[in-house]
């Protein structure tokens, strides 16, 4: 009997797998984290050597296969129990789910077939021959087809879900393990260890198209959320590497721990998350700089790790271990890194866009006393907000709350609110109206928010010629004085007109006369009130001939 080194090993007999060991290597070193690391929260018995788990579509249960026994553990994710089991063949590695959930695909490397089964009654539907030693397993993503991976006769099978039947073979590199289906469907990676290579699979054609050379032993792949990155754990270099599927080039390699032999990114694609089956660790890898930001210690072996839906929570096979890991994920606390523009009134209303790092699902926008943004939207490295109207002046923080915390108050997040403003331009019009017993002059005041703000209120003021007569029928007269107020409140560029009339009775010689029209008070202050005004200046003779300038 020969000891177990890792997960392919396991194209000899099952009996070899119980002298498992694993040496404990030293871990390569880490940069700062980025992101909390995440932590083990419980451990669940399953049974022995469980190498696949597969989260149903819901994410209410975890299916956990078992090398040696063929028992597929059903674990309750909501009482991260065991609640029930099935079995089919006699040892799996790989375990998928159909889209609605309703049936299990199970690979039986011993038994050269793929197991259909029905979930709710945990019954095998069908058997399908397939290869010889089936190893990996996915599904199209509409779950019309099935690729599995047949190790030790270096084809993939692809069945048919409908039928339960073997459609094509394709040849591919030596020793394939590994799959990775893009979202289109359109084409298959294949990580082909025994030729250091990933095989691209036209699916339509069923023939490989194109050939990436990788490190030793390429193992696990997982494809980023967008596919433009696909991950593969490259379990005897001792490292992860990173291949653009566009070009089909490798982009980089990531040292990470000993033996890793499954790789598996998060949903957002911030994190890829590398099982060192050799160490007994998960290597945290921040998939924009390529570095690893955390190392952590997990169960006997690990392998495969299913995600849920938001990222959160994981279920990480400890093959050696014979239970599954729950590991929690905690979210990042947001950082906000800069804001434009970086100032705007009292008044509110300015549209803000926030920059930073994990600010998705931000839950609030603050603008430090000011209070919260009166809308926001948010990705994850900015945010567009409307700042709210506040009272105070200077610079404020403007921050970003998440599940994972609130951002740190820093000098490249801060707003400062001006005092709101809106200059009132005031125009004022003459107009002689001549007739032979009650000439008049006719007045029209023109008043325009020029800005920066609104004009909430508003009056304007002038003193009336003594001796004459005034009337107006949208201003008051009192006293000699007329008043204007605006009706309602005035936008920025609008403008607004008040009237009045002056009465021109016979003189005996000429009659001169100025009209000045000018702010007196208004909401906000005028940063210009010396030139919230205009004059207008008028001369009569006998009554008869008025002008005006």
């Amino acid at each position: 009997m020969r000891t177990r080194r890792a997960p392919h090993r396991a194209l000899t007999a099952v009996a070899a797998i119980t002298a498992a060991t694993a040496a404990l290597l030293s871990q390569p070193g880490t940069a700062a984290a980025a992101a909390p690391p995440p932590a083990v929260t419980a451990q669940v018995p399953v049974a022995p050597y469980p190498a696949g788990v597969a989260l149903a579509p819901d994410g209410g249960h975890a299916y956990v296969t078992s090398q040696s026994s063929g028992t597929v553990s059903v674990l309750d994710t909501a009482s991260n129990t065991v609640t029930r089991s099935f079995t089919a063949g006699t040892g799996s590695y790989a375990v998928a789910l159909s889209p609605d959930g309703h049936r299990a695909y199970l690979t039986h490397h011993l038994d050269n077939t793929v197991s259909v089964v029905d979930t709710a009654s945990g019954t095998v539907a069908a058997t399908v021959p397939v290869g010889s030693q089936p190893w990996s397993l996915v599904l199209s993503p509409d779950g019309s087809r099935a690729y599995v991976s047949n190790a030790a006769s270096n084809t993939v099978s692809v069945l048919d879900t409908a039928s339960g039947t073997v459609t094509a073979t394709v040849p591919v590199g030596a020793e394939p393990h590994g799959l990775a289906v893009s979202a289109d469907g359109k084409r298959l990676y294949v990580a082909a260890s025994g030729d250091k290579a990933v095989n691209v699979v036209d699916t339509a054609g069923s023939a490989v198209s194109a050939t990436v050379p990788v490190g030793h032993s390429a193992f696990g792949l997982a494809l980023s959320p967008d596919g433009g990155n696909l991950w593969v754990a490259d379990g005897d270099d001792s490292t992860a590497v990173v291949i653009d599927t566009a070009a089909n080039t490798l982009l980089g390699t990531v040292p990470v721990g000993s033996g890793p032999y499954a790789v598996t990114v998060a949903p957002d694609g911030s994190a890829a998350y590398v099982s060192d089956y050799a160490d007994n660790t998960l290597s945290v890898v921040d998939t924009a700089s390529r570095k690893v930001t955390a190392t952590v210690p997990v169960g006997a072996s690990p392998y495969t790790l299913a995600l849920t839906a938001d990222g959160r929570h994981g279920y990480l096979a400890d093959f050696t271990g014979g239970a599954v890991q729950l590991l929690s994920f905690p979210l990042p606390v947001p950082a906000v890194t800069g804001i434009s523009p970086n100032s705007g009134s009292g008044t509110g209303g300015t549209t803000v866009t926030v920059t930073g790092t994990d600010l998705n699902g931000a839950t609030a926008v603050t603008f430090g006393a000011a209070g919260p943004a009166t809308s926001f939207r948010c990705t994850r490295t900015s945010c567009t907000a409307t700042a709210p109207a506040t009272s105070v002046t200077g610079p404020v923080d403007v921050q970003v709350t998440t599940g994972g915390g609130t951002s740190a108050a820093v000098p490249a997040d801060r707003f400062t609110y001006a005092a709101p403003a809106a200059h009132l331009a005031v125009a004022l019009t003459a107009t002689p109206v001549t007739q032979l017993l009650a000439s008049r002059v006719d007045y029209t005041v023109t008043l325009t928010d020029q800005g920066p703000d609104p004009l909430a209120s508003a009056t304007v003021a002038a003193d009336l010629p003594a001796g004459l007569t005034a009337t107006s029928t949208d201003c008051s007269i009192a006293g000699g004085k007329l008043t204007c107020a605006l009706a309602a409140p005035l936008a920025k560029g609008a403008s607004t007109t008040r009237h009045f009339s002056v009465t021109v009775g016979l003189f005996s010689l000429v009659r001169s006369w100025d009209v000045t029209v000018a702010r007196t008070a208004g909401v906000p202050a005028d940063p210009s009130p010396a030139t919230s005004r205009d004059t207008r200046s008028c001369s009569a003779l006998l009554g008869l001939l008025i002008t005006c300038k």
